[in-house]
């Protein structure tokens, strides 16, 4: 039968003994990644020439006056109204349905695409007009000049336009009533 324990003896390393086993427990870690460590202690290096470190150094140093420097920059330039007004264009963009602002976003591309097409109509026959045509005569279209009054009430006659119209009339009509709110006044705190 085994004698029963009565005293457990602990062993205190000593300080020599942790030290040991620190630079032990060092010297694996470079063994096990010496390639990592290589290429680490060249980006260093490179960073050394190129006077990075120096300035990393310097701006450390002064870290102080610095930051001073930078909080007078952002006043300066106004930021504090412009960090505030993109999150609340993100906010407003986060309330807005994806499905229908992919379909405004296509139609105002569709419609940016069209100005382009007739800008670049208009640039060509510009050049075209010019020339004398078979008869001897100019060319003369329509599209040189803006629409008068008649011609933009027969502009009216498509759909697609009388569907745009409605569409800007009511985003109008919103956007006005928004306008008109009165504000809350605003409490000083």
């Amino acid at each position: 039968m085994a004698r029963p324990i009565k005293q457990i003896e602990r062993h205190i390393p000593t300080e020599a003994e942790l030290q040991a086993q620190s630079l032990g427990l060092l010297i694996k870690a470079l063994t096990d990644n010496t390639e990592s460590i290589l290429k680490m202690l060249e980006i260093v290096k490179e960073l050394d020439r190129a006077g990075v470190l120096d300035i990393a150094d310097a701006a450390l140093k002064n870290r102080i006056p610095i930051s001073a420097i930078g909080i007078d920059m952002i006043e300066g330039m106004n930021l504090p109204p412009l960090i505030k007004n993109a999150f609340t264009l993100i906010q407003v963009l986060g309330k807005l349905d994806p499905k229908e602002l992919e379909k405004l976003i296509k139609a105002l591309g569709a419609g940016l695409d069209h100005l382009g097409d007739l800008h670049a109509d208009s640039s060509q026959q510009l050049h075209e007009t010019d020339k004398p045509s078979k008869v001897g005569k100019k060319n003369s279209h329509s599209d040189d000049h803006p629409p008068g009054m008649l011609g933009l009430l027969g502009m009216m006659r498509d759909p697609d336009v009388r569907s745009s119209l409605s569409v800007g009339l009511h985003f109008l009509k919103a956007m006005g009533g928004e306008l008109s709110k009165k504000e809350p006044p605003q409490s000083s705190e």
